[in-house]
């Protein structure tokens, strides 16, 4: 007899939440397309670029619109049909592929990804399948090593040049499993791994798989990015008060590059819901969260995060690149979702697509309140310089970010790593409001009542002393840094009492000395630690950002 079934508990939750199809009095199915234009009133033009919306509740569409232009040069509107680059939106289609080779028993989720692609490099420490899935490989991400080696934002970046980074990696960020950090990389990865075992291209798999079996006729991987797209939008910034074009040649399929509509998306998430409610395995292990190693879960996998919106819960995926701005969101208690896809930078699809669902589900989405939105309706008060004094000071928020309190013209002024000076508003002696912030600051009183340390959202920050080297300390620095990693080069130069670096493509860069730690300096590109040898005399630097750590090059 064939064994039933077992599912861990967080997944039965997770099922609960998706198929649960609550009807409430303070939901509103009926919102007018008067409703919806006022949302978009903004984007609703024929001067610029705008977005396409889809709604779909109960396994039906309840809503679909273009609004603003397709293409300006030829006066293109947006329709419901116009094909958008959507970005990280992707994602959960190469989570889809996966899980299906894994259902059919072709791969594991603890697969060594070198058994499939041998030519990762072995760093010593075995990288999963599942490690690929939950982003917790240790992968630099592309985008960040690539710039960092040279490449602009508005030229190729092809699925080859990423996969010639990974070969070229020398260390891992962290060891697999111990992080959580989101990586381009890995889903890169995760569709090579599919190519190499079905033995088909990653396009025409998903075209077999998945876009055709559900008439998704408008939908495909962009794997030659000299490839036509009929009906596509073009993507848009605005600039001096006018908009210009955002090119982006990327072929980053797995991650990125999947070009679709919303009239194709709305298909594949009412298929979704289908295959949940009737416990499909493949569609309900995309609904499992990751675990590290010390048992905390990782709320992301297969392309999908899970969190929350206000009081309710939601699954949910953004993306963005060039000037597309796109998401997915689903309310699994409520069983709606949202598709906004959008050609304009400037777009918040996080915050448009709160909106739309204000309109359907009406009160349900409560704000939650909490401590941050106390402070901010607090009496402001008058802080003395003797009170003030005791504040004043530098605090590591974390690695390469420190936040420092300064008194200017009799008013208290805070300023963080790599950001201008912003005023701070006292409503006590220990607890402050950052209007620029959107957030509290609250002073930990010691035993003797001064302070050390302070509590910015979740962080515990203590009080350092700020490194803050003399100009003549600067020669020591300058020089050629190499990076064989990346095939690239900085030269570091001191001008007058300021510390420079200089990249042929990347241009000039400015360091500004790291209040957190000797011999560390800020910069556009990441945080530059320089490496000194036994004789102490610098002999290379290090480049870390948010999804690259510790990147080696040394003095020539």
């Amino acid at each position: 007899m064939k064994k039933p079934l077992q599912l861990p508990v967080f997944v039965v939750l997770l099922i609960l939440f998706w198929i649960a199809g609550c009807s409430s009095s303070e939901e509103k199915p009926d919102v007018s397309e008067s409703e919806m234009n006022a949302v978009f009133k903004e984007f609703d033009r024929k001067d610029g670029p705008g977005c396409a919306v889809a709604v779909v509740k109960d396994g039906k569409v309840i809503f679909e619109k273009g609004y603003g232009m397709a293409n300006l040069e030829y006066d293109i509107p947006v329709t419901p049909a116009t094909i958008f680059d959507i970005a990280s939106v992707s994602k959960q289609f190469a989570g889809f592929a996966v899980s299906k080779l894994v259902e059919e028993k072709k791969i594991s989720l603890d697969d060594d990804v070198r058994k499939y692609l041998p030519d990762v490099p072995d760093f010593g420490k075995k990288i999963t399948i599942r490690h690929l899935v939950h982003h917790t490989s240790g992968l630099r991400d592309w985008p960040e090593a690539l710039n960092i080696a040279g490449w602009r934002w508005d030229e190729v970046f092809s699925f080859n040049d990423i996969m010639n980074m990974v070969r070229a990696q020398k260390d891992l960020d962290f060891d697999p499993g111990n992080h959580y950090s989101y990586s381009n990389t890995g889903y890169n990865l995760l569709a090579a791994i599919v190519e190499k075992v079905s033995r088909q291209s990653f396009r025409t798999w998903t075209e077999a798989n998945i876009f055709k079996p559900l008439n998704m006729n408008s939908s495909e991987f962009q794997d030659d990015y000299t490839r036509l797209i009929k009906n596509m939008a073009y993507s848009y910034s605005a600039r001096d008060k006018e908009f210009v074009k955002t090119p982006g040649a990327l072929t980053a399929y797995g991650s990125s590059s999947l070009f679709t509509s919303v009239e194709d998306l709305s298909k594949w998430v009412i298929h979704f819901d289908k295959e949940v409610a009737a416990k499909n395995p493949v569609y309900l292990r995309m609904l499992e969260e990751g675990k590290l190693n010390n048992g905390e879960t990782v709320h992301y996998g297969y392309g999908l995060a899970t969190g929350q919106d206000r009081t309710l819960k939601t699954i949910s995926h953004t993306g963005g690149w060039a000037g597309y701005r796109t998401i997915i969101r689903n309310y699994p208690n409520e069983k709606i979702s949202v598709i906004i896809l959008s050609n304009s930078s400037d777009f918040n699809p996080d915050a448009y697509a709160s909106q739309v669902a204000d309109q359907f589900l009406g009160k349900k989405l409560k704000s939650e309140g909490g401590h941050a939105d106390h402070v901010k309706d607090m009496t402001t008060i008058k802080l003395e310089l003797g009170a003030a004094s005791k504040l004043l000071g530098t605090y590591q928020l974390g690695p390469g970010w420190a936040a420092t309190f300064t008194w200017e013209n009799s008013e208290l002024m805070v300023q963080a790593t790599g950001e201008p000076k912003f005023p701070v508003e006292a409503k006590s002696d220990s607890v402050v409001w950052v209007p620029a912030y959107g957030a509290s600051a609250t002073f930990v009183k010691d035993a003797d009542g001064s302070f050390s340390s302070l509590k910015y959202r979740d962080i515990i920050a203590r009080r350092i002393t700020p490194w803050s080297p003399k100009a003549s300390q600067l020669s020591q620095y300058a020089g050629t840094y190499y990076s064989e990693e990346l095939g690239t080069e900085y030269k570091v130069k001191l001008k007058g009492d300021t510390l420079a670096m200089h990249h042929m493509r990347n241009g000039n860069i400015m360091l500004t000395p790291d209040a957190t730690g000797q011999d560390q300096f800020a910069s556009s590109i990441g945080n530059i630690l320089f490496i000194k040898d036994a004789q102490q005399k610098i002999s290379g630097l290090t480049v870390s950002g948010g999804r690259v750590k510790n990147l080696k090059f040394r003095k020539k």
